[in-house]
């Protein structure tokens, strides 16, 4: 019973983020969607706490076990649209490429800078 209510105290966690970061970019007219404005949101409070809650683990957990149907509205639109995509294939196609290769370069170079501090903090005080 106390699993069930973690769950759901979780999903409801989730879900505030999730309406007011609609509720934020309809406010401010912001030029983004409200969806990436709650996982902004949620991620700055997660920065804040330097912990992940108990609670967002196991209302997260479901979510991500069945991740790969969440995915299927989006492979459904694939087909749907399929005469478009096709028109801007090489677009689309160098648009990913590009965008996959900065944020792999981009998360390389975060990830050095992160272990050198940690390597630094660990040589400064060897009582850890």
């Amino acid at each position: 019973m106390n699993n069930l209510l973690h769950m759901l105290a979780g999903l409801a966690a989730i879900f505030l983020f999730y309406f007011c970061g609609e509720m934020l970019v309809r406010v401010l007219a912001l030029p983004f969607p409200g969806t990436l404005a709650g996982l902004l949101m949620l991620l700055a409070f997660q920065f804040l706490r330097r912990k992940t809650p108990v609670v967002l683990i196991s209302g997260g957990a479901p979510l991500l076990k069945h991740m790969a149907m969440l995915f299927v509205p989006a492979v459904l639109g694939v087909g749907v649209y399929w005469q478009q995509i096709s028109e801007n294939l090489s677009g689309i196609g160098l648009a990913i490429i590009v965008s996959t290769t900065v944020s792999l370069g981009l998360s390389g170079w975060i990830a050095q800078r992160l272990l050198q501090s940690v390597a630094v903090d660990s040589e400064e005080d060897p009582g850890l």
